[in-house]
């Protein structure tokens, strides 16, 4: 009976063992894959965030009109020859 222990207490630590082992390499590579991601896409992020704050500023000008054509000129009427 005690060399029956002894296997099951054997057993369970080396399966535990060799469990733990498995799972590090796969969120080993998992996570180095996740963080390259994240990365990317937090690149993205900012150069999106950064091409809508100089889109803004256009866009602002381009509704307004008067920024867009320039300054309006007009010519004052004259009361003479009337």
């Amino acid at each position: 009976m005690q060399d029956f222990l002894v296997a099951l207490l054997l057993g369970l630590i080396l399966g535990w063992v060799i469990e733990w082992l498995i799972d590090w390499r796969y969120w080993r590579r998992t996570v180095a894959t996740l963080r390259q991601e994240n990365e990317e896409l937090r690149r993205q992020l900012q150069a999106q965030k950064v091409a809508q704050k100089v889109a803004q500023p256009v866009e602002q000008n381009a509704s307004s009109g008067a920024a867009a054509t320039g300054p309006q000129r007009t010519t004052p009427t004259s009361s003479k020859g009337s």
